[in-house]
């Protein structure tokens, strides 16, 4: 197998917990790795979708993507291992703003403890789920640095825990029985990850990854709830037991990779009084690429199906989206574009209180970019992007979360369309950046 090439037809997979493994090396040691990623950044927002709010400007230094890491890796004989990984993020434009420090804190991007065998691998930590590794696998992760899904295909990028409502109480232990009350909340050191979001990285990770035959690979994948107890994970809907399952096949051989990801989340959007505590949503996902020598060109397909949590009982409502990439060998470096759609909710009258004006034209969104990768040499690069998002008048997908003077909320995003980023619904999104890259 030309292995160049199969590190080309993975490019996208660089967070993949097998891949991760495998950088720690097949002798034993500890190593230090991180990546820097620096740019230069002119974004504009446009009016929101009731132009109650004025176009704003927002110029920025940011830093994507950044991290610092160790791992290590012990063999323990009889053909096993065990190996470890501690991952954070950094900042070198110095910023301190809640947005930027998420998993800052060592061990707060992919960080965990394994054993590897002839069986394949387990992981205890926080990881990304085996749905979010397949959009890397199959090239639906990045084209280049601005095409990222977790966007519109995803639904959003969040770390944390899983959702329960005893983040927002205080806790104590009667007789062995924990019992709540509704005055401080208890979760700030595990913040818990965003309800309609499908590109996670999951605080309480047990993950299994198969060994890999003739190109095959699956991944399994479950979180544990923190806070909860049996009798008591109290909302306005009833007792809330979220429960978490994420599953990927991925294929990479020679010029072909292929990926299919399966994953179910339960509890997550606990409704209103009257409502369901726990909605059963799920998402599916398929891509490929295709490796011709001179580039690659990758294809993905997404369905997410939310479950209605109101007391009426509903459709609840369906998500289907699509992007199509490519990356082209141009001069000392290559050329990138990748474009993503959501053709808006389906059967989703009433979902949420919203009603069925939320559906249709109102929840389409695009997302395209353009970009041009200089490669200095084999750890360096230049890169300069143009990226347009176009929301909906109910969507408000967004690159970058928190900008300050567009976060109105006229109109409440349909559920499920739209990242955590509190730009108003209906402000699309352009932005402008020449960055360098430097990994280690």
């Amino acid at each position: 197998m030309n292995k160049k090439l199969m590190a080309v037809a993975v490019a996208g997979a660089l967070t993949a917990p097998g891949l991760a493994v495998a950088q720690v090396g097949g002798s034993p040691g500890v190593s230090l790795y991180g990546r820097i990623d620096t740019a230069v950044m002119i974004q504009k927002l446009s009016q929101n979708g009731t132009n109650t709010i004025p176009e704003v400007k927002k110029n920025d230094i940011f830093s994507p993507g950044n991290a610092l890491g160790v791992r290590g890796r012990e063999d323990l004989g009889g053909g096993t291992s065990a190996w470890f990984q501690l991952e954070t993020g950094v900042w070198p434009d110095g910023r301190l703003d809640s947005a930027a420090t998420s998993g800052q804190h060592f061990g707060g991007r992919n960080s965990a403890v394994g054993f590897s065998s002839a069986a394949g691998d387990v992981l205890f930590g926080i990881w990304d789920s085996p749905y979010k590794v397949a959009y890397g696998t199959s090239n639906l992760l990045n084209s280049g640095g601005f095409a990222s899904s977790g966007i519109i295909m995803g639904n959003g990028d969040t770390t944390g825990a899983l959702p329960n409502g005893l983040c927002a109480t205080t806790l104590s232990n009667a007789s062995g029985v924990i019992t709540t009350s509704t005055t401080t909340p208890v979760c700030a050191t595990e913040a818990t990850g965003n309800g309609t979001s499908w590109s996670r990285r999951n605080n309480n990770s047990i993950q299994y990854w198969s060994p890999v035959l003739s190109g095959v690979q699956f991944r399994l994948g479950t979180s544990l709830a923190n806070y909860q107890s049996a009798d008591s994970a109290p909302t306005a809907s009833g007792v809330q037991k979220p429960k978490y399952y994420s599953g990927n096949v991925t294929y990479a051989r020679g010029p072909l990779a292929l990926a299919a990801a399966y994953e179910s989340h339960e509890g997550f959007r606990p409704g209103a009084a009257g409502g369901t505590a726990n909605p059963k949503d799920n998402a599916f996902q398929i891509g490929g690429k295709w490796d011709f020598g001179l580039g690659q060109v990758g294809v993905g397909y997404e369905s997410l199906k939310y479950a209605s949590n109101n007391a009426a009982g509903d459709n609840g409502m369906k998500v289907p989206a699509y992007v199509v990439n490519g990356r082209f060998s141009a001069g000392p470096g290559a050329l990138w574009a990748s474009f993503n759609k959501t053709s808006g909710g389906k059967d989703c009258t009433g979902i949420n209180t919203i009603g069925s004006a939320s559906c249709g034209t109102d929840g389409v969104a695009k997302m395209s970019v353009l970009g041009y990768d200089y490669v200095m040499s084999k750890r360096t690069k230049m890169f300069v992007a143009y990226a347009k998002i176009d929301n909906g008048l109910r969507t408000n997908y967004y690159y970058i979360a928190g900008p300050a003077g567009n976060n109105g909320a006229n109109a409440t995003p349909l559920v499920g369309l739209g990242t955590a980023s509190g730009i108003s619904p209906g402000t699309d999104v352009t932005t402008i950046a020449l960055g360098m890259q430097h990994s280690f």
